[in-house]
């Protein structure tokens, strides 16, 4: 019978680290598959230089070769620059072992690193493809980059875009002889609340399904389970959630075997930006506690101390409670987890 490549690559892999193993008694150390890698790429490689029919794909035979140029035209050729030579990914450090994590990885994770490499191969290429695809949802042009590199979208981009009524342009200005290219100014828009979140996040998802369609299941799930922790927090702090979001989504850009459904490998994000005993929450209280103190008498320091009047309405603030220059607290009883109108004391 006949196996896969697949296969058979597996069951070549396991033998050379079995064997690998009682030789070094170092099962992970990899040179021998290293070798072996190499070795197969350069046979791929030199199957695809041969010249091949276009009908059958067969080998074709060797042309006779061609009559001696004269001196003058290979002067000329000459002149041209060389092809650059493309470099053979098998004989890169890191190649062994990325050849047996990837056989353990989640499916998905498997296919959304395939297209991520396909699209790699001319990002800007493919992002003048997604530009010209009648089928590409609205997004901003910028972002488009990062979701075919598999990065971080900024969602306060995407964000801004909803207050922009011009196009996403660059803008090329002449300096002498220098030209300088820089994009148009436009108003500073940041997310700051679970409808913007919201927003942002359902185009980000919209794009990001454009260019990897399997994904569609992890997206949304995701999109649940952050819903879920605004939902289980007081509205005033969610900007917490707000940062978690950003900084799960940096893990997963930049370590490419993590998916968004991952959570258990977030746990610790979800400590460090919204337990009250997480780092950067206790560094940002402990600032702004030092920063009153520091400044003391009349002004701006002296007024955060007092409560926020828009804050405690049925309308609210339209500031954050980190810049507001008022302090985000009910003006019942004191505390920075309900507005006035919530508070039990005036019930």
């Amino acid at each position: 019978g006949t196996v896969s490549k697949a296969q058979a690559v597996l069951s070549i892999s396991t033998q050379l680290v079995n064997v690998e193993s009682q030789q070094t008694g170092a099962a992970e150390d990899g040179s021998t598959i290293q070798l072996y890698l190499t070795m197969l790429h350069d046979v791929d490689w030199e199957k695809n230089l041969e010249p091949r029919d276009e009908d059958t794909g067969a080998p074709q035979s060797p042309q006779p070769s061609e009559p001696r140029r004269s001196c003058e035209a290979s002067l000329e050729l000459d002149e041209h620059p060389t092809k650059r030579t493309r470099v053979n990914p098998a004989k890169y450090a890191w190649a062994a072992t990325d050849f047996l994590l990837e056989m353990r990885l989640n499916p998905n994770v498997s296919r959304t690193l395939e297209l991520i490499k396909l699209y790699g191969e001319d990002l800007p290429q493919a992002k003048r493809d997604v530009s010209a695809s009648p089928s590409a949802p609205e997004f901003p042009e910028s972002e488009w980059t990062n979701v075919l590199a598999g990065r971080a979208i900024d969602l306060d981009h995407v964000f801004m875009g909803r207050y922009t009524a011009t196009a996403d342009e660059k803008v090329t200005e002449h300096i002498g002889g220098l030209e300088v290219l820089f994009r148009a100014p436009v108003a500073a828009k940041k997310v700051g609340s679970f409808g913007d979140w919201v927003y942002a996040w359902k185009h980000a998802s919209l794009a990001t399904m454009f260019a990897f369609p399997h994904q569609q299941e992890e997206l949304d799930a995701y999109g649940e389970f952050i819903i879920g922790l605004f939902g289980a927090l007081v509205p005033v702090i969610h900007e917490r959630v707000l940062d978690f979001d950003r900084a799960v989504c940096k893990r997963v850009g930049s370590a490419k075997h993590f998916s968004l459904t991952d959570f258990a490998n977030f746990a610790n994000l979800k400590i460090q930006y919204i337990d009250s005993c997480g780092a950067n929450i206790y560094c940002a209280e402990v600032s702004l506690s030092s920063s009153s103190k520091g400044r003391g008498g009349r002004g701006a320091g002296n007024r955060k101390t007092e409560m926020c009047h828009n804050y405690n309405s049925n309308v609210g603030c339209k500031a954050l409670a980190h810049t507001c220059r008022f302090r985000h607290s009910c003006l019942g009883c004191g505390a920075d987890s309900h507005k006035r109108f919530e508070c039990v004391k005036n019930m």
